[in-house]
C-alpha cells in the first residue's frame, strides 16, 4: 500500500467546510490561507500532543511492574 504522510495537507474540503473556514478567516481579520497556515501550526505545535507523545513513550517503556506517573499538568 502506497501512503503519502503528508496527503492531509492537500486533503479537499466540502463546500460546507470551506464555508466555515471562510468565515473563521473572515472574522479573525485574515486570508484564508493565513488562517489555515495559523490553525494547522497550532495543532502541530499543540502542547497536549507532546504531551500525549510524551506518554505514549512511558507507557511503551514501562515494564508493567511499576506505576506510571506523570507530572506534564505541572509544567
Amino acid at each position: 500500500m502506497d501512503h503519502d504522510p503528508f496527503a492531509a495537507l492537500t486533503l479537499p474540503l466540502t463546500p460546507t467546510e470551506q464555508d466555515q473556514v471562510k468565515y473563521a478567516a473572515t472574522i479573525t481579520g485574515q486570508s484564508v490561507d493565513e488562517f489555515l497556515r495559523t490553525a494547522v501550526l497550532a495543532a502541530a505545535t499543540d502542547p497536549f500532543l507532546a504531551a500525549l507523545d510524551q506518554a505514549a513513550d512511558t507507557v511503551a517503556a514501562s515494564t508493567g511492574h511499576e506505576p506510571v506517573q506523570h507530572d506534564y499538568a505541572a509544567g
